[in-house]
């Protein structure tokens, strides 16, 4: 597993929000924490309003701790020109994806979608 480095900018999934702080969890199973002085520049009162489950963050990397496999993120430090700049993203074979399950269920989701249930 390869692991992010200090500076690099990843993007995460927030999975777990406490008052001050958030778990996210990112490609290749690694996971970081966010808090709240590393959200914004401006005081933040209610840091739960802002991040929730499921949100989608691009981050800087701070610090990693080795030990336990875990890195510090910021929100704060990624620039408005990071922010818009694409990641680097893994090739994905194709034929290692199965859409049977989508393509069983999507006549379903249609017909309830135009009412027809």
């Amino acid at each position: 597993m390869s692991h992010s480095q200090i500076g690099d900018i990843i993007e995460g999934t927030v999975v777990r929000v406490y008052p001050k702080y958030a778990i996210l969890l990112f490609d290749e199973g690694e996971t970081g924490l966010l808090h709240i002085s590393e959200l914004s520049n401006s005081y933040v009162r209610n840091f739960t309003g802002y991040v929730q489950v499921g949100n989608i963050y691009k981050v800087k990397v701070i610090d990693y701790d080795p030990e336990k496999d875990f890195m510090k993120v910021s929100l704060k430090s990624v620039t408005s020109q990071e922010r818009k700049k694409p990641l680097r993203k893994k090739k994905v074979d194709p034929a290692g994806i199965s859409f049977v399950e989508l393509e069983t269920k999507l006549p379903d989701w249609i017909k309830e979608e135009n009412g027809e249930n």
